[in-house]
């Protein structure tokens, strides 16, 4: 697997994120990680291989990891290692599993306490019930003959659904009579982690880079739901993206990483937005990066460095991510969101942006016969700068643009000949007003703040 780097970038996501953790840790340290005006990566912990990573309703982070080892973070560790100061190890180790191969784990923890978990690499469901020490296996009245991977309970909690990434099955799972039916079938795509959204949707994504969405309607009648029969593929992420990691915040947003097979540049984490997860659901036209509706989180082009991203797990404001082969867990507190929400990209020609503080973030369709395609910052339409970027894909990114200069992103397809995709200009800047006594300033910025002493007027 090659190493990637991956980058912070901006997100269009709802304010309803910005929750309590965000606030008692306060601004981390920027010596610690990628700062952006998302917010920073920190590092929460070193360990082993991270296959699966879930939260409990006490707010603290369970971790499965090689060799087999289910900790728990607890959230004061958390909120310490938030504030720039890893933890040095899990507050307790809950249970030691035999864990084979590099498959992804699922976690799923009830409202009772109760933790539902597999190893990725076999067909047994552990259970740990609250202050109980001892593993139990879930007694299923019938199993695949391969590993589950992602878990996820019903809003009810009656049901565990089960993923399973060599049968490209999902499983129903009664925790009654235990007994075991098929509530999706991805015709052969394995697939892998899952979550349940604030509506009751199934979200899970496969190997081929499709994000389904089972619904809740077809869910509640106990029937086998299949792509276009209840199910739909809302993002699509490539054939070489290697998808593992899905999870879902309290404003709908669908965070999905991957351990991409393919050495040109690819996206390490990126959101598909809660607007165009209900539009592909509406339509049935998946959201794609070329499209908008997936948002680059993180990519192969600057730090942290990443190299395969695979469990994730969102709440209270903050992303996690498990780093497979860096052997870390990553916090992410996702803060200042709130103004992103209904900010749409400028367009001219073909060529898309979005523009936050320091970021700048270009996507077009792609042109038929090009080989690569060449991204020029630029001063204005006829003013290139010394800046500009090669891609096989169709995204580029640029960061650590100071906050009052605009640019905008002339996009070049090379193939057998040339073809200039599109300019966009750059997006308008927001402009402030700021008062102190009688003296009146104005701040015209992406991300404008007041002076020091200085009163927000409008």
């Amino acid at each position: 697997m090659r190493h990637v780097r991956a980058a912070t970038r901006t997100l269009v996501a709802a304010a309803t994120l910005v929750g309590a953790l965000v606030v008692a840790v306060g601004a981390p340290s920027a010596a610690s990680g990628d700062l952006t005006t998302i917010g920073e990566w920190q590092t929460i912990a070193p360990g082993g291989a991270q296959l699966g990573l879930a939260l409990d309703n006490g707010g603290n982070l369970l971790s499965f990891a090689e060799p087999g080892q289910l900790d728990l973070y607890a959230r004061n560790e958390i909120l310490t290692a938030m504030a720039g100061v890893p933890s040095t190890g899990p507050t307790r180790r809950l249970a030691i599993v035999s864990a084979d191969g590099r498959s992804i784990a699922g976690i799923a923890v009830a409202d009772s306490g109760t933790i539902y978990f597999d190893t990725g690499s076999s067909s047994t469901i552990w259970v740990l019930a609250p202050a109980r020490h001892t593993l139990t296996g879930l007694p299923l009245t019938s199993t695949p003959s391969s590993g589950f991977s992602g878990l996820a309970l019903s809003a009810d909690q009656r049901f565990l659904y089960a993923a399973n990434q060599r049968t490209g099955k999902v499983y129903r799972i009664n925790l009654s009579s235990l007994q075991v039916t098929v509530a999706f079938d991805a015709a052969g795509d394995g697939l892998q982690e899952m979550a349940t959204d604030v509506v009751g949707n199934l979200d899970v994504v496969g190997d081929s880079g499709a994000v389904y969405s089972i619904a809740a309607a077809t869910l509640a009648a106990g029937v086998t739901a299949t792509r276009g029969r209840g199910a739909t593929v809302i993002a699509y992420l490539g054939t070489h993206a290697n998808p593992g990691g899905l999870a879902v915040d309290g404003a709908n947003n669908v965070y999905v990483s991957t351990c991409a097979s393919t050495s040109s540049p690819h996206l390490s984490i990126g959101v598909v937005t809660a607007g165009a997860a209900a539009h592909a659901r509406a339509t049935g036209a998946p959201a794609t990066t070329a499209n908008g509706g997936v948002v680059a989180i993180a990519d192969t082009r600057a730090e942290p460095s990443f190299t395969c991203i695979e469990p994730l797990a969102v709440a209270n404001g903050v992303l996690y991510a498990g780093d497979w082969h860096n052997a870390k867990i990553w916090g992410l507190p996702l803060r200042d969101l709130g103004r992103l929400v209904n900010r749409t990209p400028a367009t001219a020609g073909r060529v898309q942006l979005v523009r936050t503080a320091s970021t700048l973030l270009a996507t077009w369709a792609s042109v038929p016969d090009a080989l690569e395609y060449v991204c020029t910052l630029m001063a204005s339409a006829v003013v290139p700068t010394n800046i500009r970027e090669t891609t096989v894909s169709t995204a580029c990114w640029f960061g650590g643009l100071t906050t009052t200069q605009r640019f905008g992103v002339r996009v070049v397809a090379n193939g057998a000949s040339s073809e200039v995709v599109g300019y966009a200009p750059a997006p308008p800047m927001t402009t402030i007003t700021c008062t102190r006594g009688t003296t009146i300033r104005r701040v015209e910025s992406y991300a404008p703040r007041c002076p020091a002493g200085y009163t927000r007027v409008r």
